[in-house]
C-alpha cells in the first residue's frame, strides 16, 4: 500500500488543502462518498484484472514448462533407439 501514495511525496499541505477545495467544489458534500466508492471499484477491479492476469500468465509458463520436459523426454528417447538401430546396422555390417 505504500507504493501507492509514492507520488505524493511532493505534495505539500497547501497543496492538499487546494485539491480537497477543488473536489469539493466539483463534486459537492454530498457526492463525494459516491465518487470515493466508485473510484475504489474501480481501483478494485483493475487489481484484480492485474492478479488474474498474473496468474493465467504463470499457469500458462507451468504448462510450457511441463511440454519443455516431456519434449526432453522424447528426444532422449530418440537419441537411445537411434543409437541402439546404429549398434544394430553396425553389427550386421560386421558379420
Amino acid at each position: 500500500m505504500e507504493n501507492a501514495f509514492l507520488f505524493l511525496n511532493f505534495l505539500g499541505t497547501g497543496e492538499f488543502v487546494l485539491i480537497a477545495f477543488v473536489f469539493l467544489l466539483l463534486f459537492g458534500p454530498d457526492k463525494i462518498p459516491g465518487v470515493a466508492r466508485t473510484v475504489g471499484k474501480g481501483i478494485r477491479k483493475i487489481k484484480d484484472a492485474g492478479d488474474n492476469l498474473k496468474k493465467e500468465i504463470h499457469a500458462s509458463s507451468q504448462d510450457v514448462d511441463s511440454m519443455a520436459s516431456d519434449m526432453k523426454k522424447d528426444i532422449q528417447e530418440i537419441e537411445n533407439l537411434t543409437q541402439s538401430v546404429k549398434r544394430g546396422v553396425k553389427k550386421t555390417l560386421d558379420k
